[in-house]
């Protein structure tokens, strides 16, 4: 018969009854467990190829050695866990540039801090809202008001209004704010249609566009009164309760770091 493997061994320990994973059990051998895997390749050898009992005992000395490697493995991987969440934990109030597990660029201050399958992660909260952009577009000077609306599995139309308090004025700059940026979307399992009025932030509002991804968590808006599509917003909805987007980030995908304050 072929030499005991560590493969083979562990489920020997497990069959007598060993508690506590493979790699422990071997480990841990003990004079009774030693006679249990003793016995078994006895009984199981071949009678006219025996086993040598050195040959037995180097095996046994190798079975003890992986047991000891994987319990290295396992140590030195609760430290880097616990270093990691260390890391993680002193980011909490720190303001940081990254890229979210989903794929969305996110600037913001860190709230808190999970464990997902090992990893720590950082999480951002920011509030949905307006702010003017630099890329080249047609927005003229002017107050403007958003709604940016969609349906939930329901089929309710849900929206966030920004009009009011929460509208945008603008000077119409070239490089500054000919093009306005709406940011923090909340993530929708379907598509997002984006309304706005004309420079007087009045109604009606107008389809600018159509957010075909629900999880894109960003949209700017570059064209002037007259190439809006026309189309307007005359249903109800009802107000998002979330009006805000939460990112998850990697601490690998974390690009910078300003200090808290």
């Amino acid at each position: 018969m072929a030499g005991i493997t560590a493969a083979s061994a562990s489920s020997t320990s497990k069959s007598a009854g060993t508690s506590g994973s493979a790699a422990d059990a071997i480990n841990d051998l003990d004079l009774s467990t030693f006679l249990t895997l003793m016995i078994t390749e006895l009984q199981n050898q071949d009678p006219l190829n025996p086993l040598d009992n050195k040959d037995m005992l180097a095996q046994l000395s190798q079975i003890r050695s992986v047991g000891a490697t994987d319990k290295l493995t396992k140590t030195l991987d609760s430290v880097l866990l616990g270093q990691n969440i260390s890391s993680a934990t002193n980011l909490i109030g720190a303001d940081i540039s990254a890229l979210s597990d989903d794929g969305q660029s996110v600037s913001g201050v860190v709230d808190r801090v999970s464990i997902d399958k090992g990893v720590p992660k950082v999480h951002v909260d920011n509030a949905a809202g307006l702010a003017p952009s630099g890329a080249s577009g047609e927005v003229e000077a002017g107050t403007y008001g958003y709604r940016v609306v969609w349906q939930d599995d329901n089929g309710r139309l849900i929206g966030l209004d920004f009009s009011g308090d929460n509208a945008i004025t603008t000077k119409g700059a070239a490089g500054v704010d000919q093009a306005i940026q709406l940011r923090n979307l909340p993530k929708t399992e379907g598509s997002k249609k984006v309304f706005r009025t004309d420079a007087t932030g009045k109604e009606p509002y107008q389809l600018v566009d159509t957010i075909i991804d629900g999880s894109q968590s960003t949209f700017t808006d570059t064209l002037s009164d007259e190439q809006r599509n026309g189309t307007r917003l005359t249903q109800e909805f009802q107000r998002a309760a979330n009006a805000s987007r939460s990112y998850e980030v990697s601490l690998t995908n974390i690009s910078a770091i300003r200090p808290p304050g």
